[in-house]
């Protein structure tokens, strides 16, 4: 079943020349495409299939600090204060809130590193509170078990994610740029070595400047130009709950469930530790980079299928033919 996902209308007429292309309509491509446009750049968005109808419209949906790699760290905390100017100046209600992050536990190893990462994190200026086993069992009530403790970070939120990438794609529009869904791109045109041009099946649109954000299609298209972009495709359970469900915090994070509050009152329930991370050519090429990651993490993964494979994503023939 796909998830919940708003649709918007575009124009079909595919322009001759831009400043910059961007491919693919996910939330990194739509936010890369609306800051350019906003600086007055003539900017195209790319979609092979509907914008957001990917990853984007299937995940948790948190803006958060809280947990983060301390290299990420800053450039998170910008990007909650770049969702609230974004809101601002569309008009439009992209589910953003900073309704709080919660992580509940029960493992006290878990539990000390919240704690050692919240005192480094506060020292970054990033709002950050262990709670107590009391404290931690009255936040979490609506799980209905009591916990030995957790972390609450007050300033971190949420947006909708069957909202938030088309919206931000409509400002695209508004800042004067093209959006183009159901077009594929195929290819880059070089010229002197560099890049010239952006091959999409309906035709070429000349430009010096691409932006790639085509998700796990990245691998596949850039493979062709002899670049390798390495990626690990893991798999989880996500469940869309319908507006009306009561007792339902917006962004809790057990071992068990992760749960956040979309823009249209329903719920994003996921299994957490159910990850599947499928083997593809990508992750093997990548390994020595990945498996440090994972090792931390290996009980929250479990080994996967082929589905990855099969989907096209490591395919040099498939990538520019399928459709969301």
């Amino acid at each position: 079943m796909s998830a919940p996902l708003l649709r918007i209308t575009t124009e079909d007429i595919l322009p001759a020349s831009a400043d910059c292309v961007v491919i693919g309509a996910g939330i990194v491509g739509v936010s890369a495409a609306y800051w350019l446009a906003r600086a007055g750049k003539s900017v195209v968005l790319l979609e092979k299939g509907v914008i957001g109808g990917e990853q984007s419209s299937r995940n948790w949906g948190w803006c958060r600090q809280q947990n983060r790699d301390a290299r990420e760290l800053p450039l998170s905390t910008k990007s909650l204060a770049l969702w609230e100017e974004m809101t601002a100046d569309l008009g439009e209600d992209l589910g953003f809130r900073r309704c709080g992050l919660l992580y509940l536990s029960n493992s006290e190893t878990e539990i000390e590193g919240w704690a050692d990462w919240g005192r480094f994190a506060r020292g970054e200026g990033v709002d950050t509170r262990m709670l107590d086993g009391k404290e931690a069992t009255e936040r979490g009530v609506a799980t209905g078990q009591s916990w030995r403790g957790g972390v609450w970070s007050p300033s971190d939120g949420i947006a909708d994610p069957s909202r938030a990438a088309p919206l931000i794609a409509k400002g695209v529009l508004k800042h004067g740029s093209r959006v183009v869904q159901n077009c594929a791109a195929r290819g880059l045109e070089l010229s002197a070595g560099a890049v010239s041009g952006v091959i999409t099946e309906r035709g070429v649109i000349a430009t010096t400047q691409v932006v790639m954000a085509g998700g796990a299609w990245a691998s596949s298209f850039l493979r062709q130009l002899g670049v390798e972009f390495p990626q690990a495709a893991v798999r989880s359970s996500i469940l869309s709950v319908k507006p009306g469900a009561e007792g339902l915090p917006p962004a809790l994070h057990t071992a068990s469930v992760s749960v956040t509050r979309r823009g249209d009152g329903g719920h994003t329930l996921a299994i957490s530790g159910r990850g599947h991370l499928d083997p593809t050519p990508g992750a093997l090429f990548g390994a020595k980079h990945f498996l440090p990651m994972f090792a931390k993490r290996w009980r929250a993964l479990r080994p996967g299928g082929l589905q990855a494979w099969n989907a096209g994503f490591e395919s040099r023939s498939r990538w520019s033919m399928d459709r969301q």
